[in-house]
């Protein structure tokens, strides 16, 4: 209901706002900070020294993060028919641990999905104009936005679209040729199973595998929409990508996540169909999923508190962004100002905390 979700979402939106605060800088994050020319720089700079702590990076993509809320719930609304429905689906999309990452830690992911979302509303509602702008800001954001396209361009193949095949295959083509695309160069590898282990940390298990069902179920059963094929294509890419080499999980992310709106269609429509006194299992397979989608949201949320009960710290997922954290307080408290280290990434870290790289007699050349 409107209320639960309203609860929810406050609640949802404090645990945000406190693990940008407290999660220190990252190695990826600082190189980004220090090195990134494109548009990441631009956006991890933007709220510098404005709060004095994560947030001075992190802010813009919290941002787009919080934007995504409501034009994710727009976008369900074209889908589902019951507005609870939708802030279900909602509810859903937020807790997936991969939005939740995407959304305290600097990348490119969370704005590519925004402008997803822009576009299957515009192309929903019929806004022509709409549609080229976001596709236009896409290839200029993203630099592997053609798997967008490609997705794009054969759906609009199969409707007979031709405006929208033309626009979508003239962007592929730019993105392929000017903007380097998707890297496709070297030996086969064999990624394959690394892949299914990203998109399971991505969903979670359990919500990983009724994706994998929704987006077959309705390949083979059901009406295929344009948001089905964006990320049917996506994660085909992925799959077939995987089998020659490794996988960049932020390239395909931003256009698979956006489809578990579909798999709450297709959950409705396989409940529905069914006698109430038929519906049981169902509902109790979708609370075994939801709840594991909840607990695996706690997890993130509260992590800081995991370091408490390890006796080996290092075992935590999140040891590599605190480490140089503790470090940093240490080296302050005795009074060095510099402290060297091989991971030229984990440097940066430092670097951002006015810890720079020790020349040979020990002395920082911070100011060098």
């Amino acid at each position: 209901s409107k209320i639960k979700f309203l609860l929810f979402l406050v609640s949802y939106v404090s645990g945000i706002i406190y693990l940008t605060t407290v999660l220190p800088i990252g190695s990826h994050e600082a190189t980004v900070y220090y090195t990134d020319t494109s548009i990441l720089h631009y956006l991890t700079h933007f709220a510098n020294g404005w709060f004095g702590n994560g947030l001075d990076f992190r802010f813009p993509f919290v941002f787009f993060a919080f934007l995504n809320i409501p034009l994710f719930f727009i976008m369900s609304r074209l889908y589902l028919h019951n507005k609870n429905d939708s802030y279900l689906a909602t509810m859903i999309f937020l807790l997936l641990p991969g939005i939740i990452t995407s959304t305290i830690l600097v990348n490119i992911a969370v704005l590519v999905i925004t402008l997803v979302l822009l576009f299957v509303i515009f192309f929903e509602t019929k806004q022509l104009w709409g549609q080229g702008i976001v596709m236009i800001l896409l290839l200029l954001v993203h630099d592997t936005s053609v798997i967008f396209f490609i997705g794009v361009a054969i759906f609009s193949a199969f409707k007979r679209k031709r405006i929208l095949f033309t626009l979508s295959i003239l962007l592929a083509s730019i993105n392929m040729f000017y903007f380097n695309g998707l890297d496709v160069a070297g030996k086969p590898k064999g990624e394959f199973l690394e892949l299914f282990g990203l998109y399971i940390a991505l969903f979670s298990p359990l919500v990983f595998i009724y994706f994998f069902y929704a987006l077959y179920r309705i390949w083979f059963r059901e009406k295929k929409n344009i948001l089905w094929y964006i990320s049917f294509t996506a994660f085909l890419l992925s799959i077939f990508l995987s089998l020659r080499q490794q996988v960049i999980m932020t390239d395909f992310a931003p256009y698979v996540i956006v489809s578990v709106v579909l798999m709450v269609v297709v959950y409705h429509q396989t409940l529905y169909v069914r006698l109430p006194q038929f519906q049981k299992r169902y509902r109790l397979g979708f609370n075994i999923v939801l709840v594991s989608l909840v607990v695996s949201a706690l997890i993130i949320f509260l992590h800081k508190q995991f370091f408490y009960i390890l006796d080996d710290k290092s075992q935590h997922f999140a040891y590599s962004f605190y480490e140089p954290y503790w470090q940093m307080l240490e080296l302050k408290e005795i009074g060095q100002n510099c402290y060297t280290v091989k991971n030229r990434k984990v440097q940066y870290q430092f670097k951002y905390y006015n810890i720079d790289a020790c020349d040979e007699v020990g002395v920082s050349n911070i100011h060098k």
